[in-house]
């Protein structure tokens, strides 16, 4: 069932920006408000990417917007919402799902002590940085308008000891985590909910076929037996979105299968 979402006008649906919404979790998110009668703006970093997304969400001209920017550039964020801003009015719920994990090749050495400082930096840019960029971007009009709803996009790297991604990865996650405490103590008396949504395992297309070794590897430490889904990810950011939720904040909510704390 879709949720309730509020209104900012009579009859006019809230606006919502999904960052990294081209693939993946972002995808199915973008894909959920849309079902839910929201009107949805996206943004991704690859042009041919943005292009694929719009082709397959088939969404109404009218409640789908969508643009090819980089979080860490704060000019390039800001006139993508001041054009949001200036179709729809105040955007009312921001995802923050923009992020980027690289990968390892050798895996026999310390990962730390391979690291350059550049590629740390990139990576707590874009996944800490970026939404740190748009919340305080954002926040502003949601006070002044008593309403809003922040959700971030962590992961279970930031909630227990990282397998499968490197330190900066999990640094960043678990700063999020961070940040979202502080936003939400800060915006609370405002009327402006913050909180983190933590997926563990999630298959898609940003994590291979399931048989592949390190999936597989991953599956033997789940104790639901199985991967989520990027559907899943996305009910409960509907749900977070809406005022159902309106009591919850500064929360960082597992979608692990039971793989945390178990």
């Amino acid at each position: 069932m879709p949720t309730r979402r509020p209104k900012t006008t009579e009859g006019d649906p809230s606006s919502v920006l999904v960052t990294g919404g081209a693939r993946g979790i972002g995808l199915e998110i973008v894909r959920r408000f849309l079902n839910d009668g929201y009107r949805v703006a996206f943004v991704a970093t690859q042009t041919n990417h943005v292009q694929r997304a719009l082709e397959s969400l088939r969404g109404p001209e009218d409640r789908l917007c969508a643009g090819v920017v980089d979080v860490t550039q704060q000019n390039e964020v800001e006139r993508f919402v001041d054009q949001i801003r200036g179709h729809w009015g105040e955007i009312t719920v921001l995802v923050n799902n923009a992020g980027i994990s690289p990968k390892r090749v050798d895996q026999k050495v310390p990962w730390l002590s391979q690291m350059s400082r550049a590629e740390w930096a990139r990576v707590i840019d874009v996944n800490l940085s970026g939404p740190f960029t748009l919340i305080r971007l954002l926040a502003p009009s949601m006070i002044a308008n008593g309403y809003g709803r922040i959700i971030n996009i962590g992961s279970l790297a930031g909630r227990a000891v990282p397998l499968i991604a490197g330190p900066h990865y999990a640094a960043s996650k678990a700063g999020l985590i961070g940040l979202t405490r502080a936003a939400a103590r800060d915006l609370a008396p405002h009327g402006v909910t913050v909180n983190c949504i933590a997926p563990g395992r999630i298959l898609s297309d940003l994590t291979g076929h399931a048989d592949a070794a390190v999936n597989r590897s991953a599956l033997s430490r789940i104790p639901m037996g199985r991967f989520g889904t990027a559907e899943e990810v996305a009910h409960l950011a509907a749900f977070l979105a809406s005022p159902m939720a309106g009591f919850i904040t500064g929360a960082t909510i597992d979608i692990t299968g039971g793989e945390f704390g178990a």
